[in-house]
C-alpha cells in the first residue's frame, strides 16, 4: 500500500463514540443513579453509582458499579461494590465463553450462579439495568412481549438469585420493570428510562 491510500475499513481498529452520562433520581430525593457509559464499537462499558440516603426503615448505602455491554446488549460482566454504615463488600458476575454466570464473592470463592439461558442482571433499585435488559429485547422499537429469567442483585446485601421478568410494550410506556416492582416507565428512542411512574425520573 503506498503512502496515498488510506487503510481499509476492514482494517481500522472500532471507534470509541462520545460517552453518555445519565442521571436518575427518585421521586421522594432520597435515592439517586448516575452512570456513564462509553461505547466502542458494538460494545459498550458503564460505570455507575447509586447513592440512597437513610429513609423509611432502610440504611443509607452507596453502591458503585461497572458493567461490560456486549454487542448483543447484554452484559458480559457486572462488578459491584455496596458501601454501608456497617460494612463494605465486592462481588464480581462473570459470564463465560458458554455463556454461564460465575460469581466471586467476598470470601474470594468462585461459583456458578444462574441457570441455563439466563443472560440478564437485574439490580434493585438500578434504573440502568432495567434499561440494559429493555434495549436487549428490543421492547422501545416495537410493542411486544417476552418473559425472561434474570440473576437478580439486592442492592444493600449483593445476594444473588435467579428470579423472573416479564416486561411488555405499548406505544407508550414499558410494563413490569423488574423483578422485584412491577410498573411503567416511559422510554427515550435509544430505550433508556426517561421516568418510572411514581418512583424516578431522568434529570
Amino acid at each position: 500500500m503506498n503512502a496515498s491510500q488510506s487503510p481499509s475499513p476492514q482494517a481500522e481498529a472500532p471507534r470509541a463514540s462520545a460517552p453518555c452520562m445519565y442521571t436518575w433520581i427518585s421521586e421522594t430525593g432520597k435515592l439517586i443513579e448516575q452512570v456513564r457509559i462509553v461505547r466502542k464499537g458494538e460494545s459498550s462499558r458503564a460505570r455507575g453509582r447509586i447513592v440512597a440516603a437513610a429513609h423509611a426503615g432502610q440504611d443509607a448505602f452507596t453502591l458503585e458499579y461497572e458493567a461490560e455491554i456486549g454487542s448483543d446488549l447484554a452484559p458480559k460482566r457486572v462488578q459491584l461494590t455496596v458501601s454501608t454504615e456497617a460494612y463494605e463488600r465486592t462481588i464480581d458476575l462473570v459470564c463465560d465463553d458458554e455463556g454461564s454466570w460465575l460469581l466471586d464473592d467476598p470470601t474470594d470463592t468462585r461459583s456458578r450462579v444462574g441457570g441455563e439461558g439466563v443472560v440478564d442482571v437485574d439490580i434493585t433499585f438500578s434504573v440502568f439495568f432495567a434499561s440494559v435488559i429493555i434495549r436487549r429485547l428490543g421492547l422501545h422499537s416495537q410493542p411486544g412481549s417476552a418473559e425472561r429469567r434474570v440473576l437478580s442483585v439486592d442492592s444493600m446485601t449483593l445476594a444473588v438469585t435467579e428470579d423472573s421478568v416479564t416486561m411488555s410494550s405499548d406505544d407508550e410506556k414499558i410494563h413490569g420493570i423488574t423483578a422485584t416492582a412491577a410498573t411503567s416507565a416511559t422510554v427515550d428512542a435509544d430505550g433508556f428510562i426517561l421516568d418510572v411512574s411514581g418512583l424516578s425520573r431522568r434529570v
